[in-house]
């Protein structure tokens, strides 16, 4: 069974992004999303908690930005 994992973060969306996990869905709510992945362990949500998440900075930002605009559209 898959577990389902959602955030208003999108910050936190990207970086999942990243990390290669899949995005099933985003939620719009008017210009802000609910983003939904499958299958996230809630270690790697605890280390981006904590300010420990370590990715490649231009990755990161990329993510963001087409993240914003697939919530946006």
């Amino acid at each position: 069974m898959k577990n389902n994992f959602e955030t208003v973060d999108i910050i936190l969306a990207a970086y999942l992004k990243v990390k290669g996990y899949k995005l099933l869905e985003i939620i719009r709510h008017g210009n802000r999303g609910t983003f939904l992945f499958t299958d996230v362990p809630a270690e790697l949500v605890t280390e981006y908690d904590l300010g420990q998440a370590v990715v490649e900075p231009k990755a990161l930002n990329n993510e963001i930005r087409a993240l914003t605009t697939a919530a946006r559209r």
